[in-house]
């Protein structure tokens, strides 16, 4: 696929060195010499990106990336400029451009900054395309508005027709399991789900409920019993906190991973169901298989693709949008008429590090919309008592200025997108870069 640059400079020179560049480069370029031709074209076809010179004849560079930017909301936009410009260069990015770029340009610097704002854009759009995928088939409630959410997204859409064992890893409550069934939801796989909870079984049981026994293969044995894994032949075995199976029993499963068969405990024929294994677990892996805790063949075999999800407080986007998702939710559950979070209430949920994650924050709002009086909830309904200079208040700053300067970053310091990323207002964004004393 060859993307499309709409390129837009009053100098024929640099428009035909620009074009002539781009176009080797493997893009394919309209380029026009005045904005309004530009902006005409793009009403007829649409463009990939847009790389505009500030100053042209009639309407400016800037005027055109708004008027883009309002018939396609996720145009990359870059714009040139001349080295007295750089200022100009900046509004134009307040007002929605994404980078710029400064004469003479580096023809090198152009194919990164490109490259960088089309990568931006697929992901956004591949993460589009994922949601609606799962709108009908699964109400999950999966949300990823953060960057790194969506390229796990992007990477769930490319391993899930594969039959590739998956590892997902995460602190408790991250939606490790959300995961793995999104991933089974668009395998296109036709059995089912099976999930099972390693750390919940015991040791001396969890043999017999993975593989299955023949009557008479222990005490109390007096039928077949199905395993697991052949009740998800078709579908999707999901092993929650597999660092938690013993020892003594890695070797068998890793002997079912390597041949994709196994026998019942105490039976004699070979079964071999078509299962996807997918795993998860909160320990650090690595560690683990260091400190003899799990085979490190089996960890391979586990980890050909592994994802490690970001605990809560690491994203903030998703935390506004799940937030706001959950109160709509439990309102119409439990028949109340919250219509949303005041701003201290907000405010508390992105000061709060969530060390139980989302589970947490389900239970937190939950709590709030069924004992509130109100149709707005307050920050004290949350009873996230943290706002004292505790000894964790620095931590807990560390962790926001962290993200601010992120989000700052990411928006190439647009405070009005960072503002709307970042769940707060563009005046509380301002305070809270003095606070924390961000520089660009």
């Amino acid at each position: 696929m060859k993307y499309s640059i709409l390129l837009i400079d009053d100098e024929d020179a640099a428009r035909t060195l620009l074009g002539k560049f781009l176009m080797k480069t493997g893009f394919e370029v309209a380029d026009f010499p005045t904005a309004e031709a530009g902006l005409e074209a793009f009403k007829k076809r649409g463009f990939d990106i847009a790389l505009l010179d500030v100053k042209l004849p009639g309407m400016s560079g800037i005027e055109l990336a708004a008027k883009l930017i309002e018939i396609d909301p996720n145009l990359p936009v870059v714009l040139i400029t001349a080295y007295g410009g750089v200022d100009t260069a900046v509004e134009g990015m307040k007002a929605g451009a994404q980078d710029y770029l400064v004469k003479p340009i580096d023809l090198e610097e152009l194919k990164v900054v490109i490259a960088k704002q089309l990568e931006n854009r697929r992901l956004e759009d591949e993460n589009k395309l994922l949601k609606e995928q799962l709108h009908d088939r699964f109400s999950s409630g999966l949300v990823a508005k953060s960057r790194q959410m969506t390229e796990i997204l992007s990477m769930v859409s490319r391993i899930a027709p594969t039959e590739a064992p998956v590892l997902i890893t995460g602190e408790s409550g991250v939606g490790k399991e959300l995961i793995a069934r999104t991933i089974h939801e668009l395998s296109g796989r036709k059995g089912a789900f099976i999930p099972i909870n390693c750390a919940a079984i015991p040791d001396t049981l969890l043999e017999s409920e993975l593989f299955g026994a023949e009557p008479g293969a222990y005490t109390g044995a007096t039928k077949r019993m199905r395993g697991k894994i052949e009740l998800a032949d078709g579908g999707t075995l999901f092993l929650d906190e597999v660092g938690e199976i013993a020892l003594p029993l890695q070797p068998k499963l890793l002997r079912f991973l390597q041949e994709g068969s196994f026998f019942r405990l105490g039976g004699d024929s070979q079964i071999a169901p078509s299962v996807r294994i997918i795993a998860a677990t909160n320990r650090n892996v690595r560690e683990f298989v260091e400190q003899g805790n799990m085979r490190e063949d089996l960890y391979y075999r586990l980890a050909v693709i592994s994802l490690e999800i970001p605990p809560l407080r690491e994203r903030h986007e998703d935390l506004i949008e799940l937030a706001d998702t959950l109160v709509k939710r439990f309102s119409v559950k439990h028949g109340k008429k919250i219509t949303g979070l005041s701003k201290e209430a907000l405010d508390s949920i992105l000061r709060h590090p969530w060390p139980g994650n989302i589970r947490e924050l389900m239970n937190t709002l939950e709590r709030a919309i069924i004992l509130s009086r109100n149709e707005i909830i307050q920050a004290d309904d949350l009873h996230l008592f943290f706002n004292n200079r505790s000894a964790g208040s620095d931590l807990l700053a560390e962790v926001e200025k962290s993200h601010i300067e992120r989000i700052l970053e990411q928006t190439n310091w647009h405070l009005g997108n960072a503002a709307d990323r970042l769940g707060i207002h563009r005046n509380t964004l301002r305070n809270k870069i003095a606070e924390y004393k961000i520089a660009k």
